[in-house]
């Protein structure tokens, strides 16, 4: 099995100065392709200075945009803040990386304004024997901040994502789903609880499989064993328990993985959730929504 970070993204923005902007009110809502590269992960285009390019959609990130320093250098206006943000991943690698800000771009008719990007570096984590065909590439990844005033709607089953600039407009049978969601250093979370226990999950696009992280799994789970090669003296095991999110049924075979003791919440939620659900996201209010796929509400 392997778990990884790094993918590509196929998403149409398009980098504008500020002229072209002058009509932003007359686009409140996008819809753009998602397509899928082999390990299932959300990938888009992104057209920047006429130039095709291809990014991860990537919720794990709480950024907005990360950004080769090549592909910096060509937007015109974009501006460094001084300051360098440190980050890790789940293994527990450190990245320090100089912060920009982007003043305008558009995802065809929708206006963005003022993202803030960091300089990218690599920060793919895979766990167990690396694809002979899979190449370490610098690849453009698109974060949660990209979306800090809107609301969007990932649909894997009908491979969408839908931007809208007004928040809250929920369709009438979604909005008894709504709940607040809590925005953390590390990422979205929600609740996810076995008949055992409650646990506090990151939303991550850019995560080929859901991952409890060892040391926060309650001792009264019943576990499975898996043959998986996750790294040496790692004892493959699975989270196999019912669980449920929002009244529904979550179901899932969750690898169980020693994830760096200074990731503070209890797991992340990668492709077999998003597989399973609509998941609409309010960024402004932070709320969220949930429409199964397949199950049905308990």
């Amino acid at each position: 099995m392997t778990f990884w970070k790094s993918s590509v993204l196929i998403f149409a923005a398009v980098f504008f100065s500020t002229s072209l902007l002058a009509d932003d009110n007359k686009c409140s809502s996008v819809e753009v392709p998602i397509a899928f590269d082999q390990y299932g992960l959300p990938t888009i285009e992104l057209i920047i200075n006429g130039k095709s390019n291809f990014a991860l959609l990537d919720l794990g990130s709480t950024t907005g945009i990360h950004l080769p320093v090549s592909d910096i250098a060509s937007i015109s206006d974009v501006k460094y803040t001084g300051e360098i943000a440190k980050s890790s991943n789940i293994s527990g690698e450190v990245f320090s990386n100089k912060q920009f800000i982007i003043p305008n771009l558009a995802i065809e008719c929708m206006p963005f304004e003022d993202i803030t990007g960091y300089e990218l570096t690599p920060r793919a984590t895979s766990i167990g024997d690396k694809p002979k065909d899979v190449e370490d590439k610098q690849q453009i990844v698109i974060g949660q901040g990209f979306f800090a005033d809107k609301t969007i709607v990932i649909d894997y089953s009908s491979e969408k994502l839908t931007i809208r600039n007004k928040t809250g407009n929920v369709a009438a049978e979604s909005r008894n789903k709504f709940k607040p969601y809590v925005l953390s250093d590390e990422g979205i979370t929600i609740e996810l609880s076995s008949p055992n226990a409650d646990y506090q999950m990151i939303l991550d696009t850019g995560a080929t499989s859901s991952i409890f992280s060892a040391n926060k799994v309650n001792t009264s789970e019943p576990l499975t064993d898996c043959d998986f090669n996750i790294g040496p003296d790692v004892k493959c095991k699975l989270f196999t328990s019912m669980l449920e999110v929002s009244g529904y049924h979550f179901v899932s075979n969750i690898l169980i993985y020693p994830i760096d003791p200074r990731f503070t919440q209890d797991g992340f939620l990668g492709s077999d959730f998003f597989n399973q659900f609509i998941v609409e996201l309010d960024f402004l209010n932070k709320n969220i929504a949930l429409t199964p796929v397949t199950s049905s509400a308990m």
